[in-house]
């Protein structure tokens, strides 16, 4: 697909089908997450952690419903969530811009595969507290979760989105 057709198919998915994402796409995603661009090329500031485990994804949502009242599920169904977490090694003033080019890029690689997503920030910064659902994902003490990017087959066929123009562009010459 060409870039400007990844663009385009890139959207927000709130409906998933309950079909597994297969390894190569999981392995092609996070490789996309590996070439973003991330501030003083500080690789080890940030951890991603990707849970495929339902009981993991349960616990999460769970963690969800008893810290926020919220009935529902914050990942929309999606079978895989990745997860951006920053270290002690993270340049606090930028973590969560390099954790949003981690989350845009896994984004753009989704919509290339033909997969959805949806960049997930709410449940992640309502649940970040919650050490349960941090160990059973296998996240060291030490990490912080950032946000992260449900994924998964989309329910509804996607179509590529027209171009609009949402945000107020000046032209300098």
């Amino acid at each position: 697909m060409e870039f400007f057709d990844v663009l385009h198919m890139r959207q927000s998915v709130r409906h998933y089908t309950e079909e597994k994402v297969e390894e190569k796409d999981i392995a092609a995603i996070v490789e996309a997450a590996q070439l973003a661009p991330v501030g003083m090329h500080n690789n080890k500031g940030y951890i991603l952690t990707v849970i495929s485990s339902k009981s993991v994804l349960d616990q999460m949502k769970r963690s969800f419903t008893e810290v926020t009242g919220k009935e529902g599920d914050p990942s929309y169904g999606a079978p895989l969530f990745i997860l951006v977490s920053k270290t002690p090694e993270a340049i606090v003033e930028i973590a969560k811009y390099d954790a949003a080019c981690m989350i845009e890029n896994m984004h753009l690689a989704s919509a290339a595969l033909g997969l959805g997503s949806v960049y997930i920030h709410g449940m992640i910064f309502s649940i970040r507290g919650e050490k349960a659902w941090q160990h059973a994902a296998g996240l060291p003490d030490r990490a912080v979760p950032l946000c992260g990017l449900a994924v998964g087959h989309s329910a509804q066929e996607l179509h590529a989105r027209p171009t609009k123009e949402t945000f107020q562009t000046i032209y300098v010459e």
